[in-house]
């Protein structure tokens, strides 16, 4: 057995002194230990404290959860609360740490009224509670104070119906006492969904049995509700089962309705093009053209539609209806205001009228105005080389005129799609720069609605979208008014400073060499009328002021050089100016990747951009390279055949590097890429999806191929239908 030490452990061993302080250290425990034990239990409430879970709660009345856009308002707000706050306890009517106090009682809007959205949040301390107290009139007010409440205060990003930026929080971020109110611009504000192009949602809207048809449509109904948005549209297509549809419409417009969104659907009168749904059958006699007007707006009615827009074209640049048959759009507009209680807007356009009227107006008194501009150019802007127009100016002066005696809304584009930008594809910033100048400028003039013209999203063009909807409010932080910018919804997603130049000089780059030396005159491809004979030559979209033909077999020396020397030039500098932007963007989100100091989603999104912006480099390094192509080709002093085959040689490799950024983005498409960027059957006059062209980079393909081949006619490697483009056959039968 082991032998304890002495003077170790061993007790019998202990001498006297050791005993003594032995007694002195039971006694000091005996006092210390009470309060050593209080101390701890101090310590761990403290921690308790700090580690207890955050709690939110929405107080919300019976009265106002029984009105459906409040209700829907508050549920989607619980959800989207938990998800930026997941370590947080948030509910309904409870207790909580943060309370989120809606108005007991709101006043429910007169059918056929505008809710008034305006709504005013004041933040207090109340005992140990953050109380956020909502001042809003309707349940519409409540629905726009939440979501302005999360978009504009808490940061959470609608960028677009299928994604949203998310930030996280532990703590709730906003400090204790501020006040922030919100402010319609516009009593109308929102989205006209070009659908007679084949783009996102105009399969769904137009085909009941569309898998996920519906879901889609809530979405972007959701979407527009969060934006803040009150009005929705869309252009009916003709061959729309008239017996399974209004069923299918009856459910998107209640749900619209359940949102606090107004909800209205354009037809023509008898247009031929696109596919565009008629009233009345042109050369058709019997029934007459009265009648047949009755017949069609008693099926369409079977619809609670909030709003009629009317086209009265035949198509563009053919005669006004309201010329041949003056009669029978004058019914229909008589009809929609008297018979059915509803108001119609009369679509106008930009393709001038003949004579003293400029812009064509509707016949009936009561009838509103919607006032058309197309493309990246605003109204008020000098040059606008569109439609044959030097700028669109006529169309603002038509707004001032029109404002003070009927609904008038405006109505601009965010893209125009055909062979102008997104099919091409380009991501044109101007677009923002002339939507932010317009909206400032309309709401100065005192339009009554905002309804912006939309033809797609992919490429960043959800980006012109969601500006538009969040410029068409005004906000105030503490009684002061926040001030926008053309960037400046781009700059809250992404806010870092060298992001944020390099945006802006990709703006100024854009409206220098786009706009002001009217590159996009080169940029875009070519229109099949474009390359028709004289008279059928039809100005649409910007184009050269000569024909490729004529540059090939006509232009002299002194032509070709002046070519070269100017837009050539100017397209290899755009190219290379704008590469350099992008390397600049690409290495800086690289590096905020790399330290980890942006979320992944808003970093995805500046990649996007970048890539778009990318694209437009490569697409005027491509179009310089196949116009010198085709200027050298016959001219043996500038290097004859060889030359323009080598240059063509390098056109080829430039769209190769571009076809892979293009399969790199397909892979990021929102929406299936079938859908979207391949051939398919489609109720447009268009057997693709709106991206198909972007697809092969078909424009580009088709320029080369037109130098090699030397043909410059709208037949040749042709994407277009034209006979369903056309529609001439809807002027004898009816779908």
């Amino acid at each position: 057995m082991l032998k304890l030490l002495p003077g170790v452990s061993d007790p019998d061993h202990l001498s006297a002194t050791s005993k003594k302080t032995a007694r002195l250290s039971r006694s000091l425990c005996a006092v210390t230990l009470p309060f050593l034990l209080l101390w701890l239990l101090l310590f761990s409430s403290t921690a308790d404290a700090g580690s207890r879970r955050l709690t939110i709660s929405i107080h919300a009345s019976p009265q106002l959860m029984a009105s459906a856009p409040a209700k829907i308002a508050v549920d989607d707000t619980l959800q989207l609360l938990q998800r930026v706050f997941p370590q947080s306890d948030v509910t309904l009517n409870r207790d909580g740490a943060v309370i989120l106090q809606l108005p007991d009682r709101t006043t429910p809007t007169a059918a056929g009224k505008v809710p008034d959205q305006r709504y005013r949040w004041s933040s207090s301390r109340q005992g140990a509670r953050t109380v956020l107290h909502l001042q809003a009139t309707t349940p519409e007010g409540v629905s726009a104070g939440l979501y302005g409440l999360l978009q504009e205060q808490l940061k959470i990003r609608f960028v677009h119906p299928r994604q949203t930026i998310f930030p996280r929080y532990r703590a709730w971020p906003l400090p204790a006492v501020f006040s922030f109110s919100g402010q319609p611009r516009f009593r109308h504000q929102g989205f006209h969904l070009h659908t007679l192009h084949p783009m996102e949602l105009t399969e769904q809207l137009h085909d009941p049995l569309h898998p996920g048809g519906f879901e889609d449509i809530a979405a972007y109904l959701d979407w527009l509700a969060r934006n803040g948005q009150n009005s929705f549209q869309f252009f009916l297509l003709r061959e729309v089962d008239r017996a399974a549809w209004p069923s299918h419409a009856r459910r998107m417009v209640a749900y619209a309705h359940g949102r606090g969104i107004r909800c209205g659907v354009e037809i023509s009168l008898a247009m031929l093009q696109q596919q565009a749904f008629q009233a009345i059958t042109l050369l058709k006699p019997l029934p007459t053209h009265r009648r047949q007007v009755e017949q069609t707006l008693g099926w369409l009615f079977q619809v609670p539609w909030d709003f009629i827009t009317l086209e009265s074209m035949m198509g563009e640049h053919l005669p006004l209806i309201s010329r041949l048959l003056p009669s029978a759009q004058r019914h229909l507009e008589q009809l929609v205001e008297q018979q059915y209680g509803r108001p119609l807007l009369y679509a106008t356009h930009v393709i001038r009228g003949k004579g003293e009227e400029k812009v064509r107006r509707p016949l009936h008194p009561a009838s509103g105005i919607l006032i058309h501009t197309v493309m990246c150019y605003s109204a008020s802007e000098d040059k606008a080389p569109v439609y044959g127009n030097r700028n669109q100016c006529f169309m603002l002066e038509a707004a001032k005129a029109e404002v003070s005696g009927r609904q008038t809304w405006y109505w601009p584009e965010s893209s125009y799609w055909v062979g102008f930008d997104s099919s091409v594809p380009l991501l044109l910033l101007p677009y923002l720069d002339s939507r932010w100048d317009d909206i400032n400028l309309m709401g100065k003039v005192g339009v009554h609605g905002h309804l912006t013209f939309s033809t797609g999203w992919e490429w960043g063009y959800w980006l012109v979208d969601w500006s538009i909807a969040r410029w068409s409010w005004q906000y105030r932080d503490n009684g002061r008014l926040r001030g926008t910018s053309p960037l400046s919804r781009l700059a809250e997603l992404l806010p870092d400073r060298k992001l944020s130049r390099q945006w802006q000089q990709a703006l100024q780059l854009q409206n220098r060499f786009l706009k002001q030396q009217e590159l996009l005159r080169y940029l875009a491809a070519a229109t099949p009328f474009s390359e028709l004979p004289a008279p059928f030559d039809l100005p649409f979209q910007p184009a050269p002021e000569f024909s490729y033909r004529w540059l090939l077999h006509d232009a002299d020396d002194t032509a070709s050089v002046a070519l070269l020397n100017g837009p050539v030039a100017d397209l290899r500098s755009y190219a290379q100016q704008m590469a350099a932007v992008t390397d600049r963007l690409a290495a800086r989100i690289s590096r905020l990747r790399r330290n980890n100091s942006v979320d992944e989603g808003p970093l995805a999104l500046a990649q996007e951009f970048c890539d778009a912006l990318q694209m437009t480099a490569l697409r005027a390094q491509h179009r310089s390279l196949t116009l010198q192509a085709l200027i050298v080709k016959h001219r043996d002093a500038l290097g004859g055949q060889q030359e323009s085959d080598r240059l063509l040689l390098q056109a080829r490799l430039v769209r190769q590097n571009a076809l892979q950024l293009v399969h790199q983005r397909e892979l990021q498409y929102r929406y299936p890429v079938e859908l979207l960027a391949r051939q398919r059957p489609s109720l447009t006059a268009y057997p693709f999806g709106y991206l198909y062209p972007v697809s092969g980079l078909i424009f580009w393909q088709r320029e080369e191929e037109q130098v090699r081949h030397e043909r410059f006619d709208p037949l040749f490697m042709k994407l277009w239908d034209i006979r369903r483009t056309l529609g001439l056959g809807s002027a004898f039968t009816h779908n």
